[in-house]
């Protein structure tokens, strides 16, 4: 018995670290389609439960909703959009009542959970493009990144976790080494 305890609490711990946000902790449906093929064939997958995310391209508040245009982007394991340059396409968010535009901004990353509610053809540019349509139920609206800046340590200090300017992300002048 404490063997099988022992076992089990460290894969406890690593669970108790992933934390998806309460507003949208409803779990998707197991045949929950992906964005392109929701795009492709909205009637079919009406009504499914989907949990999505990505970046806020622009916000229009009617009279009793909101439409959020979002460029979807995969998300991790804490249902946070990933930082990618891919992209599957875009998807209206529903929300029900006012959104204030000042801080659901264009650039800030969202994650919604809700239900396929068929798609909206609109123009992207010059492009008409078919959005699914998702009523939401739950949002969650990330926080702004912040970048830090550390000092560096004194010369001749030697930590074995600090990373160089070079090599920090977070540093305003982190160029990733790119191999051609």
């Amino acid at each position: 018995m404490i063997r099988l305890l022992l076992l089990l609490l460290p894969v406890g711990l690593l669970l108790g670290c992933a934390a998806i946000p309460a507003a949208v902790e409803a779990p998707p449906d197991d045949d929950a389609p992906g964005l392109a093929a929701a795009a492709r064939d909205a009637d079919t997958h009406r009504g499914k439960r989907i949990r999505w995310g990505g970046t806020i391209a622009g916000v229009e508040n009617r009279t009793d909703q909101t439409l959020v245009e979002v460029v979807f982007r995969p998300l991790d394991r804490d249902s946070r959009p990933r930082t990618t340059d891919t992209s599957d396409g875009r998807f209206l968010a529903v929300i029900p009542g006012f959104v204030d535009p000042a801080i659901y901004e264009q650039g800030r990353d969202i994650t919604v959970s809700g239900h396929l509610d068929g798609a909206t053809r609109r123009q992207v540019g010059d492009y008409r493009y078919n959005y699914p349509r998702v009523q939401v139920e739950g949002h969650h609206l990330w926080p702004k990144p912040v970048l830090v800046y550390r000092e560096p340590p004194p010369y001749g200090w030697h930590d074995p976790w600090y990373r160089p300017w070079w090599d920090d992300p977070w540093h305003p002048h982190y160029r990733p080494f790119r191999r051609w």
